[in-house]
């Protein structure tokens, strides 16, 4: 296991920073806070995710246009009309219509961390190992096959399927001949990493079976992820996953929390350019809790559990990979009125319906992976022409028809551009 010291990533943020970083490791070491009941509700505790496009505006071009200088996973274009205005999409995968299967590499990068203010009863410092999760996520339904309405085929590519099945399954039987797949291959598991969490850049908790926890400043773990993505052997071609455990991300103020709680994000921006070629690298981040920490922050053991967090980034990176989809204005089910955005993120969308999340059983294992919307859903299309008429995959009762136009006076956040962290 290779450790990734603050030491080494704060280079790459101002000098003032790293002073400040300096002196607050001066503090003396203190052990975890206790959960008490209602902690998480005063921080507005609600499970939440972020998208950011780090793209310049021609490389957003260039991948919206196919262009041949791009080069990236697999992709393919489409377009609707909606109101008088064509949306072009771009997505993962090749057009569903000439019934191909596409395998995207993936590279799966576990994230453990070592606490420097945080001490357990004996004296010594708190570390969180994710690397115990490694074989519970690779056998996951996000890379294993499960049953579903569109066939017997991994978590995403079943809802792709769902979305784009009137186009692959002309005939209706779902054989052989109905090709569409878009897959992500067994990931390659890279070195673990160890980051070393500064004095007040993190809360630790733990729970009353002893379980430890953190609330991690969010500016932190993306400083870490910039530096990362120039150390990591990642490739453009593939999908890297960055994974935590039993930790989730929000704003400090103060080397204090002020909010919670984020558990991944995806994003993607130009690794690299030459005169003919433009190299886009995508990136997928989050965390994978316990039962009984997602039951501590959320009252709900499932929430951000094992998969969870982790689909919804996924399938937002493959229905999104360059985080530039731009569809009409529409009310976030379940927000305050008033709440819109206009990216098509497919798991924004069901995220505040909760339970937001389906049973799949892989392993003799209950996994927790996300309902995902569908792009009927964004199309504003009535009635759906996904499988079964639906608007949100696997579990159809999610969402029951097409979106909610934004209401005139409120505002519209694109969540691919703003809103979120300064990600790599």
């Amino acid at each position: 296991m290779r450790n990734f010291s603050v030491c080494r990533a704060l280079v790459i943020l101002t000098a003032a920073s790293s002073f400040a970083a300096a002196q607050s490791t001066a503090k003396a070491p203190r052990q975890p806070i206790a959960v008490t009941s209602g902690y998480f509700a005063a921080l507005n505790a609600a499970p939440k995710h972020t998208a950011s496009n780090k793209l310049s505006e021609a490389t957003n071009a260039a991948t919206q246009a196919q262009d041949p200088r791009i080069v990236s996973v697999p992709n393919f274009t489409g377009s609707f009309s909606f109101g008088g205005s064509t949306y072009s999409y771009t997505m993962i995968g090749r057009q569903p219509r000439a019934k191909q299967t596409t395998t995207v590499p993936t590279t799966y990068v576990p994230l453990s961390f070592y606490f420097d203010e945080f001490v357990d009863a004996n004296g010594n410092n708190i570390t969180i190992d994710a690397t115990v999760d490694t074989d519970e996520i690779k056998n996951s339904p996000l890379f294993e096959n499960a049953e579903y309405a569109t066939g017997n085929t991994q978590f995403v590519d079943a809802q792709m399927r769902a979305e784009f099945w009137p186009l692959f399954n002309k005939d209706g039987d779902n054989d052989g001949d109905d090709n569409f797949h878009v897959l992500l291959s067994k990931p390659q598991t890279l070195i673990p990493v160890t980051i070393e969490v500064p004095v007040g850049s993190s809360e630790v908790y733990v729970l009353q079976d002893g379980t430890y926890f953190a609330l991690i400043d969010i500016n932190f773990i993306v400083s870490q992820l910039n530096t990362l993505v120039q150390t990591e052997p990642i490739t453009v071609k593939a999908i890297p996953i960055f994974l935590t455990r039993n930790a989730v991300y929000g704003g400090f103020s103060a080397d204090a929390p002020v909010s919670c709680c984020v558990g991944g994000f995806h994003t993607a921006f130009e690794a690299n350019q030459t005169a003919t070629k433009i190299f886009v690298q995508t990136l997928v981040f989050a965390t994978s809790l316990d039962p009984d920490v997602s039951n501590g922050i959320f009252g709900d053991p499932a929430v951000f559990s094992d998969v969870n967090a982790l689909s919804h980034e996924i399938a937002e990176t493959m229905n999104d990979p360059f985080a530039n989809n731009i569809v009409p204005s529409y009310q976030i089910p379940g927000a305050a009125a008033g709440t819109c955005q206009n990216s098509l993120e497919v798991g924004d969308i069901v995220e505040n319906l909760a339970p937001d999340y389906t049973d799949v059983t892989l392993h003799g294992y209950t996994y927790h992976p996300q309902t995902l919307g569908l792009l009927q859903w964004f199309e504003g299309k009535t009635p759906s022409d996904a499988v079964n008429g639906d608007y949100s995959f696997p579990d159809s009762t999610k969402l029951t028809g097409p979106f909610t136009a934004c209401p005139a006076a409120s505002s519209t956040t694109n969540a691919a551009t703003s809103a979120a962290p300064t990600t790599p």
